[in-house]
């Protein structure tokens, strides 16, 4: 009997996905995003704060030169939301060749609702005690750094989510190495590449509210789910299907999700 450790979700490539799995990954990740405005514009997030005695005030999350009834920092946050889903959704129909079942794709969807209401929470908080000044009618005059900083994270984290999984599609789809483990590009420097731009993304997030304590901790948590969840689990597919040849992959590539680090 073998003892190696099985992966919990079945990664096994299929031609015939399941349709209310991947119906469910997709909608669930595109409707994140309009779930996060209403919290904003309806005052769901400022009620949920108060109602456990924190503070909390819509006037900075609906006040200013953002869009659609959104404060600045608000639509910035909306905006990365859209994008995420979007980027998840294209991921489950066209990049993606595992199949995702209702509960682990229930799981996904539910994960990623979270950590974005997290987000939307902290920021009704830290724009209720740190607001930022309303400097002028443009968007861009109300942002400081902690907001670039955060886009430029969220753009970089997409980016690197985003190229990983699309050169490893066509690494795979190349007849010439079938049964091999794409170790060119990104895949070279760091065994998980597109965990590694989730996190990124993740923490952009999450700085674009101005906590750089939540951020902190953003990141924090995102590195401990994968390296003892995510990680862990896909490295027990790894060696299950490609055996020594994995091995050999981990040795000469020994960072599993920040390059000479981790």
């Amino acid at each position: 009997m073998s003892s190696k450790k099985k992966s919990v979700i079945d990664r096994t490539p299929t031609n015939a996905p399941s349709k209310l799995g991947t119906a469910t990954f997709t909608l669930g990740r595109l409707s994140d995003a309009p779930l996060q405005y209403f919290m904003f514009t309806e005052g769901w997030a400022v009620k949920a704060l108060t109602s456990v005695g924190i503070r909390a005030s819509s006037l900075l999350l609906t006040t200013g030169p953002g869009v659609a009834g959104l404060a600045p920092i608000p639509t910035l946050m909306t905006g990365m939301y859209a994008v995420a889903g979007l980027r998840h959704a294209y991921w489950v129909l066209f990049t993606n060749s595992y199949d995702w079942k209702l509960p682990e794709a229930s799981m996904v969807v539910l994960y990623n609702t979270f950590l974005n209401t997290t987000s939307s929470l902290v920021a009704a908080h830290a724009l209720t005690s740190s607001p930022l000044p309303i400097l002028g009618d443009r968007l861009i005059d109300c942002i400081g750094w902690k907001q670039w900083a955060g886009i430029t994270l969220f753009t970089t984290g997409i980016a690197i989510e985003l190229i990983s999984e699309q050169t490893r599609k066509a690494f795979k789809k190349d007849l010439r190495n079938k049964g091999k483990i794409d170790d060119t590009g990104l895949w070279g420097l760091v065994r998980h590449p597109n965990y590694l731009g989730y996190t990124l993304w993740r923490t952009g997030i999450m700085l674009t509210t101005g906590s750089l304590t939540a951020s902190a901790l953003m990141a924090v948590f995102q590195i401990i789910a994968f390296t003892t969840g995510g990680i862990p689990d896909i490295s027990a597919h790894m060696a299950d299907r490609y055996g020594a040849q994995w091995e050999d992959y981990k040795q000469r590539v020994p960072s599993a999700l920040i390059p000479g680090i981790l």
